[in-house]
């Protein structure tokens, strides 16, 4: 047993916490540390953002990372209601959790957001008030663990983004206008599931901007509609009518509706992918291994054209036979080998998958620019050239591969012809 008394032992694990997290956020945001520690906000975090400051009429919203640092599996966070939630019930979207664990080698650290923390059991009693989560689901089960520091800081960042535009939705009532951006958008739409119809971020940011030409039209006829009933002229209330409202009525001017074209939010395999996109997103947070999917991937892709490089020019027929080797159950260690291959088949070509290896042919042309497989620019014959040649073609091997992982992992419904 340590002889280490509990307030000295308390002190030591609230210091590593905070000098963990400080240096865990300062490689993305500007951290800014509070006096006193209320509201839950052990650091402030802001965007780098130099365009805006705190005296603008608008300014950057701040992000608010509360720290813990927990032993082992037997402790429990707390986290007061009063800082998940607003007044009207919804979580924060500026608000994250940053739990750190281990000494030295062995250090983990866990992220959550308001919204999952609203996940966990809410207290009773002594904790009433108190959302509880459970070091075992952390240490233990690996749940919200923090396995890329990249996508861990792009989620903040998101979030920070998300917080600006959901803020000036409440201006809503005085004017339907909102500047569009492609940030708009939930952050599990941006992780880099494949699927077969296209970016789901990009086709959502279209959706809405033909629906934004929509209401523009409907603005300019309530607009005008305002004026009229405004006016005490009935001349001039005939004259707008003609010259602001009459061209949409009816077809051409002719009927008694007024008619406004609406081309946005119809395309059924659109909605489709997103259903398919939030089903493989779930299964994989119900197994517990969202994040060493995606860092399975992209260790996967990386591997490739690092590989690929090394084997020098890629001649017209060349084929490649890459393999891929990895834990069933955690997704983790993987190998990644590939070899030339005198093996003529059409490409992609599986050879060979089950849980944990998989053989599949590639023929990395293909994954050239198009201009070099047209023969209009030759190809990269350098070692040094061929890495970023091919990168822009790699998602093949993603796509190819993440089907097959898929394909044991979360089961036969769930794989996407990408």
């Amino acid at each position: 047993m340590s002889d280490t008394p509990a307030w000295l032992k308390s002190m030591e694990h609230g210091g590593i916490g905070e000098s963990r997290a400080r240096a865990f956020l300062l490689d993305r945001f500007w951290v800014l540390e509070r006096s006193v520690d209320i509201h839950g906000a052990d650091y402030l975090i802001q965007r780098r953002l130099t365009q805006t400051n705190f005296l603008d009429r608008d300014p950057p919203r701040l992000g608010i990372i509360q720290v813990k640092f927990i032993q082992d599996a037997a402790t429990n966070v707390y986290i007061k209601k009063q800082y998940v939630l607003s007044e009207s019930g919804s979580p924060h979207e500026e608000f994250f959790l940053l739990v750190h664990t281990g000494r030295e080698d062995e250090e983990r650290r866990f992220l959550l957001s308001a919204k999952e923390i609203t996940g966990c059991p809410l207290g009773n009693g002594e904790s009433e008030g108190l959302y509880r989560l459970a070091g075992k689901r952390l240490i233990t089960d690996g749940e919200f663990e923090v396995t890329s520091k990249t996508r861990a800081l792009d989620r903040i960042e998101h979030a920070l983004r998300n917080a600006d535009f959901l803020k000036n939705r409440k201006f809503i009532g005085t004017s339907q206008y909102i500047k569009l951006s492609p940030d708009h958008i939930e952050h599990d739409f941006l992780l880099p599931l494949e699927n077969n119809y296209g970016d789901i971020q990009k086709l959502f940011f279209e959706e809405k901007q033909r629906l934004q030409h929509t209401l523009f039209e409907l603005e300019e006829i309530t607009g005008a509609i305002g004026k009229i009933l405004r006016t005490t002229d009935p001349q001039e209330a005939f004259q707008i009518f003609e010259e602001e409202v009459r061209i949409h009525i009816g077809n051409g001017g002719y009927g008694d509706r007024i008619i406004i074209g609406c081309d946005a939010f119809s395309d059924d395999d659109f909605l489709e992918v997103v259903k398919d996109h939030k089903r493989r997103i779930a299964k994989l947070k119900e197994l517990g291994l969202a994040e060493p999917y995606f860092d399975l991937l992209k260790n996967i892709e990386k591997s490739v054209v690092s590989e690929v490089a090394k084997l020098g020019a890629i001649g017209k027929s060349d084929i490649v036979r890459v393999t891929v080797e990895y834990i069933p159950k955690t997704l983790k260690k993987p190998m990644v080998t590939v070899k030339r291959s005198s093996r003529e088949t059409a490409t992609p070509k599986v050879k060979e998958s089950t849980a944990g290896r998989h053989v599949i042919y590639f023929k990395p042309r293909d994954w050239l620019s198009y201009e070099v497989r047209a023969g209009k620019e030759e190809a990269p014959k350098r070692a040094e050239e061929i890495p970023s040649a091919i990168s822009a073609g790699s998602w093949n091997v993603r796509g190819t591969f993440s089907q097959e992982i898929d394909r044991h992992l979360l089961g036969e419904e769930f794989v996407s012809m990408w």
